[in-house]
C-alpha cells in the first residue's frame, strides 16, 4: 500500500480576529467623516460596518481603539459592510481635530 501524503493546504490562514464592537469613523478618499461600527480585528485588518458603502480598493484612514489611526484599504464590500487591511499608520493632521 502507498503512503498517503500529506500536503499542505492551498490556502493562506489569517491571523486570529477578535469581536469588538466600537464605534469610530473613517475618513474616504473624498476627506468626508463616515460613521463606522467595527465588528473584528486583527493584526492586519478589520471587518466594519459603514454609513456609506465604500468601494473595493479605496483607501481611508481609521481610529482603531487601542492603536490609533491608520491607513487601510477596503479588500471587499458587502452592503454596507466591509474588510479592510491596515495599510501602516496614519500622520495625525490637527487641521482635522477641531
Amino acid at each position: 500500500m502507498e503512503a498517503i501524503r500529506k500536503t499542505k493546504p492551498n490556502y493562506v490562514q489569517r491571523p486570529p480576529r477578535w469581536s469588538i464592537t466600537a464605534d469610530t469613523a473613517v475618513v474616504d478618499g473624498c476627506g468626508r467623516q463616515l460613521q463606522t461600527r467595527l465588528w473584528n480585528i486583527s493584526k492586519g485588518g478589520f471587518m466594519a460596518e459603514c454609513e456609506e458603502k465604500l468601494p473595493i480598493g479605496a483607501e481611508v484612514v481609521i481610529d482603531l481603539p487601542g492603536r490609533g489611526l491608520v491607513r487601510a484599504e477596503v479588500r471587499w464590500a458587502l452592503g454596507w459592510r466591509f474588510g479592510a487591511m491596515i495599510l501602516g499608520d496614519a500622520e495625525r493632521n490637527p487641521a482635522n481635530e477641531a
